[in-house]
């Protein structure tokens, strides 16, 4: 019986991880094309990759799941940049994209390594 039942149990556990990753994945695109759009860059291609995975320890919290993502954006339509985004869960804790700044992009400029770190919106009991 129970050699019966392990594989199905494997095969259904692999499904929902893939689905897991498949909607992560669609969160981080929506996330980035959001701060794209805050920050005043393009999302090129209108796709995320996954960089990292990773178990992560948070204080009074236990181990969460970390995904790094990247993808590259635009800032004047005829360059290509990178920029990335992590996940904490579900919850965006820090992200990286090329700044535009009106009179640096006058001149030609563009600052990068525009790191934010957010803390975790959730508070500790």
């Amino acid at each position: 019986m129970l050699e019966t039942l392990l594989p199905m149990v494997l095969v259904l556990a692999a499904f929902w991880l893939w689905q897991n990753a498949l909607r992560a994945r669609e969160r981080a695109r929506a996330l980035a094309r959001g701060l794209c759009a805050r920050v005043g860059v393009q999302l090129l291609d209108e796709t995320v990759a996954v960089r990292r995975v990773r178990l992560r320890r948070m204080p009074g919290e236990g181990l969460r799941l970390e995904r790094c993502y990247g993808f590259e954006v635009s800032v004047d339509g005829a360059d290509r940049r990178h920029g990335s985004l992590n996940l904490l869960d579900d919850e965006v804790v820090s992200w990286d994209l090329p700044v535009v700044d009106a009179a640096a992009s006058a001149a030609g400029k563009v600052t990068t390594g525009n790191v934010i770190e957010l803390r975790p919106t959730r508070t500790l009991h």
